[in-house]
């Protein structure tokens, strides 16, 4: 009783869903755990994107477009571009700092200071003097009596040196000091990507300026596409050094300062080092450094031989830097670093003056997936718009120091102004978004846009994530085992399609970002493992003339066979065929005996057939020493022509290997013969013993090249036909005209030499 319960337990019928239970179990580990699908989740990401409905625009009369309302686009958000027109007024980039000083005073000063903007974001780098002090001063005195501008900074992995880091870190002490610093960062701060080197504005204008963030953003790394925005950044500061025998059980560092210690492998990568470390734990950190860290040798005598060696350890102190967008929109609602409270690997949550605060979701560096409101924008008036772009030419303007001439108002009431390149080739500011090239300033727009709407990208919760997985892969499982192929594979597709559609309806309508590439691996291996299993369990009797036809015909032909019983007759089809023979086979047969014949030729048989197959070929039969084979049936390949002549060549190489290990009367020498054409293949004999062969005039032709070579002197031979289809991978040695028997029209031989390299 208990053998029939399993048996019928590994049915088909019942065993798909262990199947399927075990895929699910494997794929939630593996999946969710590993990161293993996160390539492919990006690529659906942006597939997410490109079929998200977008606003359309319609010309209400020539030159006069109307663009639909696009909800997703706060109106807040105005960028002005620097593109051809800017260019054709102002020069070559970059312009004059006078230049930006008349922007900067041509949005502050108006007669109505309610009108003015939120904030203007300048998206310009000023790290060096100019030649005209004069200029530098306008622009810092431009920005003071602004109040309103935001000045960005640049983080670098790798420190500049030690005198280049103590004058940047002097000049972005004037906005640390001016912005404070964040209220608290969660566990996993020390986890968090460190940036050693740091490039700001000179200090007149980070002291004139009202805040400031990184520009930095993550380009993923094979396809190098924008995703992601930090949120927050860590610049790390080497506070010490020290060396392992410094290291005790009392040691520390101020982690409430935000110091940590850690040590770096012999490949760059940093490790964090635990505190406190008792002697267990130092003894595990000594034979982890001694085996992966770079030694610091001591040579006092300096005679090029240490006489002892040890290994560093560091001592950081971060500092926490916000995103320029992440800046202006706290500052959009009011809030400061004093207000955030940041969980690395979690969320960010900023506390708002008379509103709900915000939770920004975020990954293990404080990356914001960035929801993009559309494709790029075009700075031309009839261009597509996702954001309004308006010219940076048509608001700079000369204006008085007097009040009283100032203009009423600029039409920019409460609007984040973002000011950046907008022009191709202008500037490296160009990157790749899930819609195509995008400037960097649109990019920081898309970012800054998805928290001042609240639109963020949000995770399916992972209980529901490994709910889907199971109800769809357990389905899958269903339709496989219960079906015949004919309904399983559409139905599961079915199913696959039905769910990447709900996924795209619900990213599209709420934000929320459904991992579809794990329940796809579930249910594809599910599938593709019940319908193995099937076959494996109810068809032996089909593996039975599989293992049978086996021994006698190609892999290929037997696979051919079982999905279409064979039938006489044939199809005419573009091969190749390749002869070759033994020259003097029968003087070598009377020098050996039979067995010692038969012992040689299997030698020399079997590498020459094992270069057939691993270039592809089809072995036809041999006749005594005779080889006959072809290349593009049953399994169809372009590159017949090319592949019979490289097996030509491998041939050559291989017997000359051969020789030199054969006695000198045992030595070989080959005829090899190849043409292409239209050949009949297929299945040819009788109903009780048929053979996979070729016929027509183009074998034949390529039988009588193999014999051709006696007369030339020559090992391989091929027909202008080949030749045509290989000249430009080949060298070849034109031969002669010659007309075979049974052939009217003359023929073009070549002798193929070697690889054309």
């Amino acid at each position: 009783m208990a053998v029939k319960r399993f048996q019928n337990l590994l049915k088909t019928r019942n065993f798909g869903f262990i199947i399927g239970f075990l895929f699910s179990v494997f794929f939630c580990l593996t999946g969710f755990s590993s990161g293993l699908f996160g390539d492919l989740e990006a690529k659906l990401l942006d597939t997410y994107f490109s079929v998200k409905s977008l606003g359309s625009r319609n010309a209400i009369q020539k030159g006069v477009w109307k663009a639909d309302a696009n909800d997703a686009v706060s109106p807040d958000i105005l960028i002005l571009g620097i593109e051809a027109k800017t260019l054709q007024r102002f020069g070559n980039w970059p312009f004059p700092r006078g230049v930006h000083a008349d922007l900067v005073n041509s949005l502050s000063r108006i007669k109505n200071q309610e009108e003015r903007e939120k904030s203007l974001f300048l998206d310009i780098f000023f790290i060096d003097e100019t030649q005209n002090p004069a200029d530098d001063q306008k622009l810092a005195d431009s920005i003071s009596q602004s109040g309103r501008v935001f000045l960005e900074s640049i983080l670098d992995a790798s420190s500049y040196g030690e005198a280049h880091d103590r004058e940047m870190l002097y000049r972005q002490n004037f906005l640390l000091e001016k912005t404070g610093s964040f209220a608290h960062i969660g566990d996993g701060w020390k986890t968090m990507r460190p940036f050693q080197g740091i490039q700001t504005n000179l200090p007149r204008f980070n002291r004139a300026a009202k805040g400031y963030g990184a520009a930095n953003v993550v380009q993923d790394g094979d396809d190098k596409l924008v995703r992601r925005q930090p949120l927050v950044f860590k610049y790390s500061l080497l506070a010490g050094e020290l060396v392992y025998e410094e290291l005790d059980e009392e040691f520390t560092v101020d982690e409430a300062a935000y110091e940590r210690l850690s040590w770096y492998d012999r490949e760059g990568k940093e490790h964090q080092i635990s505190l406190p470390l008792h002697k267990s734990e130092l003894a595990d950190l000594k034979t982890v450094l001694w085996d992966q860290a770079p030694p610091l040798v001591y040579d006092s005598d300096g005679d090029g031989e240490a006489e002892t060696e040890t290994r560093v350890v560091e001592i950081y102190r971060d500092f926490f830097i916000p995103s320029i967008t992440f800046s202006l929109a706290l500052d959009y609602w009011g809030s400061s670093l004093s207000d955030c409270r940041v969980y690395p690997g979690s969320h960010i949550e900023v506390s708002r003056p008379s509103a709900p605060p915000v939770v920004i979701p975020i990954d293990n560096q404080c990356a914001m997936i960035i929801n993009y409101a559309g494709p790029a924008s075009s700075a031309a008036v009839d261009g597509p718009k996702t954001f309004p772009v308006r010219s940076y030419a048509g608001y700079v303007r000369e204006t008085s120091d007097n009040p009283a001439e100032w203009p009423e108002t600029r039409s920019l009431a409460g609007k984040i102004v973002m000011v950046g390149a907008f022009e191709k080739g202008m500037a490296d500011d160009e990157k790749l978004s899930p819609y195509g090239m995008m400037f960097g300033v649109e990019i920081h727009a898309n970012s800054l846009n998805t928290m001042i709407t609240e639109s963020f990208i949000k995770h399916l919760p992972l209980w529901a994530n490994i709910f889907l997985v199971f109800v769809a892969t357990m389905l899958v499982s269903f339709f496989a085992s219960r079906f015949k192929n004919l309904w399983s594979m559409p139905l599961s597709l079915l199913l696959s399609i039905l769910i990447f559609l709900a996924c795209s309806f619900l990213f599209d309508l709420y934000n929320i970002l459904i991992n579809y590439s794990v329940p796809f691996a579930g249910m594809f291996f599910s599938y593709i493992t019940i319908i193995l299993y099937r076959s494996s369990t109810e068809e032996r009797e089909k593996r039975k003339i599989r293992a049978m036809f086996g021994k006698y015909v190609s892999p290929e032909v037997v696979a051919q066979m079982m999905d279409h019983p064979p039938e006489l007759g044939g199809v005419d089809k573009e091969l190749t065929v390749f002869f070759s023979d033994i020259r003097g086979f029968t003087s070598l047969s009377e020098t050996l005996t039979p067995q010692e014949l038969v012992k040689h030729l299997n030698e020399y048989l079997s590498a020459m057939t094992d270069i057939i197959l691993e270039t592809g070929g089809t072995l036809d039969k041999y006749v005594g020493d005779e080889i006959m084979c072809f290349w593009g049936a049953p399994l169809e390949v372009q590159d017949h022509a090319f592949r019979a002549c490289q097996c030509a060549l491998l041939q050559k190489k291989k017997l000359a290997e051969l020789n030199e290990q054969w006695p000198a009367e045992k030595r070989l020498a080959i005829g090899i013969g190849l043409n292409t054409g239209i050949m009949t293949v297929g299945n040819m004999g009788s109903q009780g013993r048929m053979n996979y062969t070729l016929m027509g005039d183009n074998v034949n032709l390529g039988a009588r090249l193999e014999g051709t070579n006696k007369v030339y002197g020559t090992m391989i031979i091929v027909s202008e036909y080949t030749y045509a289809l290989v000249k430009d991978q080949f060298v070849f040695r034109e031969l002669d005209t010659i007309r075979v028997k049974g052939k009217n029209r003359p023929v073009v031989i070549y002798e193929l030499v070697d690889y054309l390299t």
